[in-house]
């Protein structure tokens, strides 16, 4: 699942170092970090932005939008933890070699 980042626009860089250039309208962004602040607790403090081509081109430079998309998936949240040590108990018995 995403969401497209309103008020932030991705442009080509002006030399080849620069691959792309994001500007963001400070409020409309600092606004989707509080919108989406449980996405990033359940992600440890980390958020991931994928930069995208849509399909549709753009007339003046004849190559595709490329727009910003945050994305609002959580890890879901399992009961059954195993610790290693519990995982790994049965193979512990020295009866279990095969040598």
């Amino acid at each position: 699942m995403s969401e497209i980042i309103k008020g932030m626009f991705v442009n080509e860089g002006n030399v080849d170092f620069v691959l792309h250039k994001l500007k963001f309208d400070v409020a409309e962004f600092s606004q989707m970090l509080v919108t989406y602040k449980d996405v990033f607790e359940a992600n440890n403090g980390k958020g991931e932005i994928n930069i995208l081509k849509s399909k549709k081109i753009n007339p003046k430079t004849n190559k595709p939008y490329v727009y910003a998309s945050l994305s609002t998936w959580k890890p879901t949240q399992s009961e059954d933890k195993v610790e290693v040590s519990q995982h790994l108990a049965s193979r512990e018995a020295d009866n279990d070699l095969p040598f």
